[in-house]
Formats: structure tokens, C-alpha cells, sequence
């Protein structure tokens, strides 16, 4: 820890700081916060963390502040130490001040992450729990310039999108970060100006975390032989992706409104996402939005969108087959239906590999014509007894049948496993599922098709076809219309 050399001195004076006119600039700028806001703010007692805590205190826009202390448990000799000099602060400055612990060696353990991922998670996870408890409008975290620096090469490193390497945002929804246009010089310049104290976290030394080999090693060697002024470069770089990162993302979030459809589906009792991606205008659109969309899709779905996944993606959309299907990951699946390639998950939550479930089971008698809505589909079949003067052949989403060939009661109910019928005007019987295959029906909605029967014969598909049995003929005098209908919520 760096050695305190007094008292915090009194930093509302007449003479405003350099580095307080520059970040009152830009909260400003970008409208970051509003007078009297209040707002969390993320203290670890660091220098950055700190300077961040005096500086927000010292705008002059009367925000009314929040202390927040994460303990991750991880280094449990340093931590009352950091308390404390975070508590002075807080009391110097009139700021209230809490701790909160959570246990990052159980996440590391239950998901399998790294313990740097598993802390950022709970740790914002933690800061968010407390702004909703207290009614903050914002969470301040003391990011700087030099962050910015070690996480481009940190995801230059790891493999990134240019989203990925424009970095950090000023601001990110509810998250907020005043200084990441300032160095860590600038912050502790302004820090012993004040003769104030901060501490120094000892696993920002170890160089098994590669953010620290990125930080104590590369930067100083491509500083002391490829460029001094590597940050200042990577900075001004990250800038002109951060530009046009803006504005392809622009272009592709209009083509997401205008050619995705997004809808809910029902899996085995639970609302799941389905995104229908039209595909002739997503194959009209430049490489580069085209990415952007399915990068937009995948997240949509909550799966990460790897190189290799869009890449897989890319190339289904140009070479697969209509009908054909790809497994992507987290249960979620491709398929290719003109004029849509859709992205759902046919499995119930937790479940990544297997055949798709079947749908409950239908068994509906029908006592005669009318209307009986099936649940378990969402769908209404009608049945309308007509004359021959007026059917049309023609007609749309209707099924006609010679009445006289049928014998109430009928009953809709779930195909059976091998099932045959003779589809009218076709040359002979043929398995339900074959007939599926023949009229491409996506193989979501296959399980889920049912069969309309009289006696034990097959005498309809409702929607599809009817059995060539009890087809309309010369002798027909009376016609059962069928309709298969989808019904509206």
C-alpha cells in the first residue's frame, strides 16, 4: 500500500483541477449522469478506483454517492486492509460505504470458468443487485485508458470482431465509466496531489493471469522496441473502429427489423425463441452485415457467436439443402425452409442432443361437422358439410371429401410410427412420414401433425391431403370441407 503523506485535503476549492474539468467535460459530452443522480460506484481501493470516488464527489453536480466494496474471497489478508482505507475515504468525503462478498470459487467449480471471468460476473452481478436495492440510476466503474489498451490486446489475443477490439464503451446501459479517456499517471498525479492512499492489489503482479503478462511484459517491449507511443496509437485505433463499428452496427440492426421474424414457440410446457431469417435479401446484403446479422441471431438466441459458428452459418445459407438442419451449440438448430432459415431449439431446456420431442398426444373424437379447437397444437380443425354447387376446386386451405363415404363418429388423433395411406390421385399407399418428406414439412412439425380417421381408416391429413378413398366423384351429392386452422391469439 502506498503511504499516506496527510490528511485528505479539501479538493472543492476555486481552482477546479485539470483532470475534474475534463471529466466533468465529459459526463457532459456523452450524458453520463444528471444532477443528483444517485450512483453506485465500484471501490476497490486501487488508485483507479479511488480517484474515480474523489472525482465524481468533486463535479459539480451534487451526485449523491455510493461506496461499494466486492469481496471475491480471494485474497482474504488483503481485504480488511482495502476496507479500511476505502472506509476513511468514504467517512472524509461524507459517502456511505458497504461490502458485499460473493463466492467466485463456487462458480469456478459449478461452470467450469476462469476465476478472472467467474469474479467479473458476480461482481457486476452484485453491483446490480445493490443499485436495484438503493434506487441508483448508474454503477461507476474506474476503467482508464490503460484498460483500454491491455483489453485490445487482450482480445486481439484471444480472437475478436471489431465490436470486440473498439473496446470498452463510456457507457454501457447502466454501467459507466469516467475515466477511460484518462491514464493511471493523470489519476495517481491527482491522488498524491490530495495526499491521499491507496492500495496495491498483489495479484495485479502475478503473471499467471494474462492481463498482468500483457501489462508487465508486452506493452513495455513494444513500447521500448517497436513504438513509444503504442497506447496513444492502439487508442486513436480503437477510435476509428469505435466510429465505424457505430455504424455498421446501425445498418444491421435495420436489417434485423426489416428480415428477421421473431416468435415464441412452445416446448414441452416452456416458451423458447424461434428467428425466421428471410433468405434471399440476407444474401443480398455485403459480407460484412451479412455476419453482423447472424452475429445479432446468436445472441438473440443466448449462444456466443464464435468465428467458426458464423462461418458454419454463412456457408448453409449459400450451400444447404431446403429442409436440412445444422446443430449449433446449447441445443440450438438450423434449418433451411424457403423461404426462411430458422433458428429455435426443438428440445426442452437443458437437453443439447437427442430426437425431438413428440407432442402431447391428440385424441379427439369428433361427433360430426363443426368447429373443435386442439390445444395441443394451437390449431382448429372445422368441418363444413356443402353441396356440390358449391365447391371449387380452387378454393384455399380446404380439403373436400365425398360426405357420403363417411361414417360419424370421426377422430383426430397423433399418427402412429410406420402408419400408411393413399394420398389422392397417388400412385399407391405410402408411410405418413415419407408423404412429410415428399411435401417438405419441416421436421419440427411433423411429431405434431395429426391424423383425421373413420373407423380405423385414415381419411384425411387436415391441411395436406385426404385419402384417395374418399375422394369427390361423379356420384358424389354431398362434400365434407375441411379446415385446418391456425388459431389466433
Amino acid at each position: 500500500m502506498k503511504a499516506a503523506t496527510g490528511k485528505i485535503k479539501n479538493h472543492f476549492h476555486s481552482t477546479v483541477s485539470p483532470i475534474i474539468r475534463r471529466i466533468t467535460a465529459l459526463i457532459k459530452d456523452h450524458n453520463l449522469v444528471v444532477r443528483e443522480d444517485k450512483v453506485v460506484v465500484a471501490v476497490s481501493g486501487g488508485a483507479d478506483s479511488l480517484a474515480l470516488l474523489h472525482i465524481l464527489q468533486a463535479v459539480d453536480l451534487h451526485l449523491h454517492l455510493l461506496a461499494v466494496y466486492i469481496d471475491h474471497g480471494l485474497r482474504p489478508l488483503e481485504t480488511p486492509h482495502e476496507q479500511t482505507v476505502i472506509k476513511k475515504c468514504c467517512y472524509a468525503l461524507e459517502v456511505p460505504f458497504i461490502t458485499k462478498a460473493v463466492n467466485v470459487q463456487q462458480l469456478v467449480a459449478q461452470e467450469k470458468r476462469s476465476p478472472e471471468e467467474a469474479a467479473r460476473i458476480l461482481r457486476y452481478a452484485a453491483l446490480e443487485n445493490i443499485r436495484l436495492e438503493n434506487g441508483a440510476a448508474l454503477i461507476a466503474v474506474g476503467h482508464t485508458a490503460d484498460d483500454q489498451v491491455e483489453e485490445f490486446f487482450l482480445r486481439l489475443i484471444r480472437g475478436s470482431s471489431k465490436k470486440g477490439l473498439s473496446g470498452m464503451q463510456i457507457r454501457n446501459d447502466r454501467i459507466i465509466r469516467p475515466l477511460l479517456q484518462e491514464n493511471k499517471g493523470a489519476l495517481t498525479a491527482y491522488l498524491n496531489s490530495l495526499d491521499i492512499a491507496w492500495c496495491q492489489d498483489s495479484s495485479n503482479l502475478d503473471k499467471q493471469f494474462l492481463r498482468n503478462r500483457v501489462r508487465l511484459d508486452l506493452l513495455p517491449l513494444l513500447e521500448q522496441d517497436f513504438n513509444p507511443a503504442i497506447r496513444r496509437t492502439v487508442l486513436q485505433t480503437m477510435d476509428v473502429l469505435a466510429e465505424e463499428e457505430h455504424y455498421l452496427e446501425k445498418q444491421a440492426a435495420a436489417a434485423f427489423l426489416q428480415y428477421v421474424i421473431p416468435d415464441e414457440l412452445m416446448t414441452k410446457g416452456c416458451k423458447s425463441t424461434q428467428l425466421a431469417i428471410e433468405i434471399v435479401p440476407f444474401c443480398e446484403y455485403h459480407p460484412a452485415i451479412r455476419r453482423r446479422l447472424l452475429e445479432k441471431c446468436c445472441w438473440h438466441m443466448a449462444i456466443r457467436p464464435t468465428y467458426r459458428q458464423i462461418c458454419t452459418l454463412l456457408d448453409f445459407f449459400k450451400d444447404g439443402e431446403n429442409g436440412g438442419e445444422i446443430h449449433l451449440e446449447d441445443g440450438v438448430r438450423a434449418e433451411k425452409r424457403h423461404p426462411h432459415l430458422i433458428l429455435w431449439r426443438p428440445l426442452e431446456k437443458g437437453r443439447l442432443r437427442g430426437t425431438r420431442p413428440s407432442c402431447k398426444g391428440i385424441h379427439l373424437p369428433i361427433p360430426g361437422p363443426g368447429c373443435y379447437f386442439v390445444p395441443e397444437v394451437g390449431r382448429e380443425l372445422v368441418l363444413e358439410k356443402t353441396i356440390l354447387s358449391s365447391y371449387h376446386k380452387k378454393a384455399e386451405k380446404l380439403l373436400f371429401l365425398a360426405l357420403e363415404k363417411v361414417t360419424f363418429p370421426l377422430l383426430l388423433r397423433t399418427s402412429l410410427a410406420g402408419e400408411l395411406f393413399h394420398p389422392c390421385n397417388g400412385v399407391g399407399r405410402k408411410k405418413i412420414s415419407r408423404f412429410f418428406n415428399d411435401r417438405k414439412i419441416p421436421a419440427k412439425d411433423r411429431p405434431s401433425w395429426p391424423v383425421l380417421v373413420s373407423g380405423a381408416e385414415i381419411i384425411a391429413l387436415p391441411g395436406l391431403q385426404i385419402d384417395h378413398a374418399y375422394r369427390i366423384t361423379d356420384e358424389t351429392t354431398a362434400i365434407l370441407a375441411i379446415s385446418w386452422l391456425k388459431r389466433q391469439s
